[in-house]
């Protein structure tokens, strides 16, 4: 029901200050359906997951829930690495981008 409210605003909502913590819990507290729903939409959506990584609030709604993606041993999180690190010498040079950048090899690699 919630996820459904959030459609089309995801990356809106995952760039503000507080909203941002909304979009997290759906991460934190969701079903995996929901899980899946929210970070397709993101990861789909047209420009969103590079907006999120350089922003100061949306990199941690990419970063926080790659763990939960991992543990639902989740062919998205391997496509979200994969787009993350297909860029990594520009992500290199943003201050919040690196951080994911960091969360995508540790977890790809280790």
């Amino acid at each position: 029901m919630v996820v459904e409210s959030l459609k089309g605003k995801l990356v809106l909502l995952s760039t503000t200050a507080y909203a941002r913590f909304v979009v997290q819990r759906v991460f934190d507290s969701g079903s995996d359906a929901s899980v899946r729903k929210v970070y397709s939409e993101i990861v789909n959506s047209d420009g969103g997951l590079d907006v999120l990584i350089i922003d100061p609030y949306g990199h941690y709604v990419v970063k926080a829930p790659l763990r939960r993606l991992t543990e639902l041993n989740s062919t998205l999180f391997k496509i979200i690495a994969l787009k993350v690190l297909e860029r990594a010498a520009e992500h290199e040079k943003h201050e919040f981008a690196v951080h994911v950048l960091r969360e995508c090899r540790y977890i790809l690699y280790y």
